[in-house]
């Protein structure tokens, strides 16, 4: 592509310029800011991968929202608010802090509303048995609801629900 304008780049070639760019100083920290923002699942996938092999070398920060990027690339996430540390650990120590929190549970559909408004609720799916709701709650949201193992997304929302 030597010959293109970067104008004509796609969004995952432009992320791997600036990603070329940062690296040519060899840097031993290289500082990421929302970098797969806007790409495809494609292009996201490439560029973890090259994120994944250059970490081999020098750390990288990594700052994003998109969590399964942090949950395939990072060895350790620190969570911020408002520039304060709220957490720290890999990821393994990450999932236990929230093991005893997340919830799975159905709901008659015209009772949907009431528990999105009182509880975190992190996925919501009709079934033909009503509407299965995961929610992140230190306490169980409702009689006959199952504890069910966390993954990232519900430490994420453990960490910034509404108070």
């Amino acid at each position: 592509v030597r010959g293109k304008k970067i104008k004509t780049f796609s969004g995952g070639m432009i992320r791997r310029l600036g990603i070329a760019q940062a690296l040519l100083n060899d840097p031993e920290i290289l500082v990421l800011d929302e970098p797969t923002a806007g790409l495809d699942p494609k292009e996201r996938i490439r560029f973890r991968n090259i994120v994944g092999s250059l970490s081999k070398e020098r750390i990288i920060i990594l700052s994003t929202h998109i969590v399964s990027d942090v949950e395939y690339i990072a060895d350790e996430i620190l969570l911020m608010k408002g520039g304060e540390l709220l957490a720290m650990g890999d990821i393994g120590r990450m999932l236990e802090r929230a093991r005893g929190r997340v919830w799975e549970c159905v709901v008659g559909p015209e009772e949907t509303e009431r528990y999105q408004a009182y509880f975190n609720v992190s996925s919501l799916r009709n079934t033909q048995k009503g509407v299965r709701l995961r929610i992140v709650s230190d306490t169980c949201p409702m009689e006959g609801a199952r504890p069910a193992d966390p993954d990232l997304e519900d430490v994420y929302l453990y960490h910034f629900r509404e108070q």
